[in-house]
């Protein structure tokens, strides 16, 4: 009787161990956000992507995939399945091939917005990181060498530009250039279907973006550029001349206050947000 009882007992816990670690399988899948996606490769996607249909059994035409999914534990597959997707699978499905996209448009492997997936540090992207020489030999790799007319024309002659990131009509540049000797300034250009439609200021200072003098309500402009979003701040300071009475170049500034305006990169153009 004690022999029955046992065995009863093992045979129930292994039953429950057996639940239990397909419960597991099940619930290690994870619908990755949109900001997590925009963090990875192109390779790491696709295999995102694919996880779906693995999942279910589906055996791959590719080579390397089949190999890959070959090594996890819970992929068991079947030749003889017939894959079906739920509306929730299908839709995210859908949202990783969006991303993908952004890739396979040519020339896309040059942005900035490539180089810092493979550089963690490099977004958020400011002026201090775009001054300083730690990015200096992938910057000067990826510069654009032809340009665009009016492009060229916001250079004062001379200047660096990068591609941020393209969409099918629609791609984001970055300009850096330095005018009357020693004014940096840097922009966005906003160009669809090869017109530039708009530019966005993101660095240097109303005295010298005006040609004004220093006045009640001066600024300076700066920037913080991440994967597919914008912050343009307006930095308000007061200003104190060294001699009051000449009112010469020589002053000292304090903050006062800022601006932040946040924008979105689409598809569509620079939406603010």
């Amino acid at each position: 009787m004690k022999r029955i009882i046992l065995l009863i007992l093992i045979c129930t816990f292994l039953s429950c161990k057996g639940q239990t670690e397909k419960e597991e399988v099940v619930s290690s899948f994870e619908y990755l956000s949109e900001e997590v996606l925009k963090t990875k490769t192109e390779e790491d996607l696709r295999l995102v992507r694919n996880e779906v249909f693995a999942r279910k059994g589906y055996v791959f035409k590719s080579e390397d995939l089949n190999y890959y999914f070959k090594t996890k534990t819970w992929y068991t597959p079947n030749a003889n399945i017939e894959i079906t997707l739920s509306d929730e699978e299908q839709h995210y499905i859908d949202k990783v091939k969006s991303i993908e996209n952004q890739f396979s448009v040519d020339g896309n492997k040059n942005c900035l917005y490539y180089l810092g997936l493979n550089n963690t540090d490099f977004f958020p992207l400011t002026s201090d990181k775009l001054l300083n020489n730690k990015f200096r030999d992938d910057l000067e790799r990826i510069k654009l060498k032809v340009l665009n007319e009016v492009v060229r024309g916001n250079l004062c002659g001379g200047g660096s530009v990068w591609d941020i990131m393209y969409y099918e009509n629609i791609k984001y540049l970055l300009l850096f250039y330095t005018c009357d000797s020693d004014n940096l300034y840097m922009k966005m250009a906003i160009v669809k279907n090869e017109e530039v439609i708009e530019f966005k200021q993101l660095f240097g200072s109303s005295t010298t973006l005006n040609e004004d003098t220093t006045t009640d309500g001066y600024y300076d402009i700066d920037f913080k550029l991440n994967k597919d979003t914008l912050e343009v701040f307006k930095i308000y300071k007061e200003l104190a001349y060294k001699n009051s009475e000449t009112k010469e170049d020589s002053y000292k500034t304090k903050e006062v206050r800022r601006e932040v305006t946040k924008y979105k990169l689409t598809e569509n153009g620079l939406v603010e947000f």
